[in-house]
């Protein structure tokens, strides 16, 4: 039986390839293929439409970015995480583009874990030469709804 993160996972990438343009991973996302999810893995195909060129006519390095970032919180989250994360940094480096109607593979894997911190690898390539765009790295921290104060946990304040 399929893990319930994993399931959900796979539903959301689903649901924000289908939703309407003026909503903005739906924006970026639309025609999402998901390939594969897996327990702190996810990999999927993008065509890349007028939606996400930048002035150039390549692959915008701002939703390059993004979706950087929502594939990598999905690959956290399909590791067990919890819905309440916060992304503490997005390193990434470009190493190509893409043109309008190329296909690109965006694979993401959770490489660390260690208390509250997570930390994921995100590879986003060009379908048909395997050529590298981008690589990046994600930490998220989870978020905690209460605090220790003297060993003693309390409900946050915010």
């Amino acid at each position: 039986m399929e893990d319930s993160a994993i399931l959900r996972v796979t539903t959301y990438l689903e649901e924000l390839s289908n939703v309407r343009f003026d909503h903005f991973p739906g924006l970026i996302l639309q025609g999402l293929q998901v390939i594969h999810v897996g327990k702190g893995f996810v990999q999927c195909k993008l065509i890349i439409t007028d939606r996400v060129l930048g002035e150039d006519g390549t692959f915008h390095t701002g939703v390059i970015a993004a979706l950087m970032e929502l594939i990598g919180a999905t690959a956290i989250y399909s590791d067990g995480g919890s819905h309440s994360h916060a992304s503490i940094d997005l390193n990434y480096s470009l190493y190509s583009t893409a043109k309008n109607k190329e296909e690109v593979k965006i694979e993401a894997r959770v490489v660390g874990r260690k208390e509250d911190l997570n930390s994921a690898v995100i590879e986003i390539r060009r379908e048909y030469d395997e050529e590298l765009i981008a690589m990046g790295r994600l930490r998220m921290v989870q978020l905690s709804l209460s605090d220790k104060h003297n060993g003693v946990h309390q409900a946050s304040k915010l």
